[in-house]
């Protein structure tokens, strides 16, 4: 028993000595921090360092970083460099999570760490502060979708996926990302008109870096259509067209022709000087750009109206492919007309669709071809149109006095206005037809045979034959004495009526008639006359009469 004892004794003795031998083997590992640099807006180096590995197995190494100093096990940001670690310094260029990125003053904390099968160890804690991003000029300050701008800057991240460049609310495509420049690419899509000023803003992951002003510039890139005639609205598509500009910052190029836009509406007229095909492309703030080619489409006279006319009268031209506007550039009326082998004249487009021309009131009468030149082409006609001649054959009746009604038969406007000369005295009134004319015979021609002739806008024509005009007769009066204040009763022939158109002469002096009819006259004796014998005159339609006997003004 006393044996069995000892026995025990001396194994509890040997198992302490045991485990006392396997505590004194263990080491602790140690890591320190040893500095930490900011590399970007969004990254940072940090060098660590194992002083000591320790004599547990490694389960895992690296830094472990925040945005404020709560970093341990459970806080923080851990970059494992995994579990194959031996003593000495080690470093890693740390991309910093978006989240934390850009906190507070954008201070980052960061430290090393080991864990082995005992638990983690943890180095000095160091912090750096990230520099900010910082947005500088644009260039070129304008420009339109699709081409490339540079934005200078400093601490711009290298790293294209972690960059955002915003052309309002569109995002650019990036051509190229370095520390201190940008190329980005104009978007398409930004809901601005040419001209305006857009802003322009850069981001270094979600922090903004900073934004600018940026003038958009119109991309004009199609239209339509592609052929018409002259006048045509052709209308663009593109990127920031104008709604509407009137002024020379564009430029149309139609062929050879380069003119300010008069642009509206989206599109642009074609002038009327254009040639036949051209190619059309537009220069905005110096810049050409070639939109595609236009063809001219010929026009074509379907009818003319009235086949046949005077000169003086109007002609309507019908067709289609007529432009569809006037010439607002001014260089040209928009179209001209010629009969024949004559000068061309400009002709008035309206209604829409139709041309009007007058056919010059020197034209002789025949049948003419009509020609028509819009834009670059010159076409013809396809039935020729008569010039009549005007005419004057007859006239009746063959006799008459002034202001007696003439009826001259022939070949006239209806409604217009002509001189008709009765001897050399004119008279003038409108054609009630197309063959008739109708005027009064005029005061003061000379009692007889005269020639009758019609003035026309070309020429003058005399009808055949002789009118014989009519003067007035005197055949008798009375009372044949009387005193002032007396009615006197004339009777005779060919008296006119009119207002002013007869007086009464007592002697010398002019006595206006009470009345006048065709064949009698009445009259009250005046009192300023002088006693006496005196001869009684009639003047009628500017021809004067002479009674053969005396009137006895009576003393009262």
């Amino acid at each position: 028993m006393k044996r069995l004892k000892i026995q025990y004794i001396a194994f509890v003795i040997l198992l302490g000595l045991f485990f006392s031998c396997k505590k004194d083997d263990f080491t602790p590992p140690a890591v320190q921090t040893l500095s930490v640099t900011a590399s970007s807006p969004t990254s940072f180096n940090v060098v660590g360092s194992v002083s000591k590995v320790g004599s547990e197995k490694v389960e895992d190494y690296g830094f472990v970083y925040n945005n404020t100093q709560e970093i341990d096990e459970n806080k923080g940001v851990k970059v494992s460099l995994g579990k194959d670690v031996k003593e000495g310094e080690f470093q890693k260029q740390i991309r910093v999570d978006s989240a934390l990125a850009y906190s507070y003053n954008n201070t980052i904390w960061v430290r090393s760490y080991l864990r082995d099968s005992r638990g983690t160890v943890f180095g000095a804690m160091l912090n750096v502060s990230l520099p900010r991003p910082s947005m500088g000029n644009i260039a070129p300050n304008m420009a339109m979708s699709g081409e490339v701008v540079k934005i200078t800057g400093t601490f711009f991240d290298a790293t294209a996926n972690n960059t955002t460049v915003m052309f309002e609310n569109i995002k650019a495509k990036l051509v190229s990302v370095g520390e201190t420049e940008i190329s980005a690419e104009v978007p398409a899509g930004i809901q601005r008109p040419h001209g305006q000023e857009i802003n322009v803003s850069v981001r270094i992951g979600s922090t903004p870096a900073g934004s600018g002003y940026f003038r958009i510039l119109a991309n004009f890139k199609d239209f339509m259509p592609k052929s018409g005639p002259v006048g045509t609205k052709v209308i663009f598509t593109g990127d920031n067209l104008p709604d509407s500009y009137y002024g020379s910052e564009f430029k149309v190029n139609f062929g050879d022709q380069t003119r300010d836009a008069y642009y509206y509406n989206g599109g642009i007229d074609i002038p009327f000087t254009v040639k036949e095909n051209f190619d059309l492309s537009i220069t905005v703030a110096g810049k050409n750009k070639m939109l595609g080619a236009f063809k001219v489409t010929p026009p074509v006279i379907t009818a003319i109206e009235p086949s046949s006319l005077f000169p003086g009268q109007t002609l309507q031209i019908k067709g289609t492919n007529f432009p569809p506007s006037e010439d607002y550039y001014g260089d040209a009326i928009g179209a001209k007309v010629r009969l024949g082998s004559a000068t061309y004249q400009n002709v008035s487009y309206y209604p829409l669709g139709q041309f009007n021309y007058t056919v010059p009131e020197n034209t002789a009468p025949g049948e003419y071809t009509i020609k028509l030149n819009v834009g670059p082409h010159e076409v013809s006609a396809p039935q020729k149109v008569n010039v009549l001649a005007f005419t004057a054959t007859s006239f009746s009746p063959k006799s008459g006095s002034p202001l007696q009604q003439l009826n001259i038969s022939g070949s006239f406007i209806a409604g217009n206005w002509y001189n008709v000369y009765v001897g050399s005295v004119v008279t003038s009134a409108t054609a009630a037809s197309s063959t008739s004319l109708q005027v009064p015979i005029p005061y003061g021609v000379n009692i007889g045979k005269t020639k009758i002739s019609v003035e026309f806008p070309n020429k003058r024509v005399t009808i055949p034959g002789d009118f014989e005009v009519i003067g007035p007769s005197f055949s008798s009066f009375s009372p044949a004495s009387a005193v002032p204040g007396t009615i006197l009763t004339i009777k005779g022939a060919g008296f006119i009526s009119d207002y002013n158109g007869t007086v009464v002469k007592f002697g010398s002096i002019v006595v206006y008639p009470n009345s006048v009819s065709d064949n009698t006259i009445v009259v009250t004796v005046p009192s300023n006359v002088t006693p006496g014998a005196m001869k009684l005159t009639v003047v009628t339609g500017g021809q004067t009469v002479m009674h053969k006997d005396n009137f006895t003004l009576l003393d009262k």
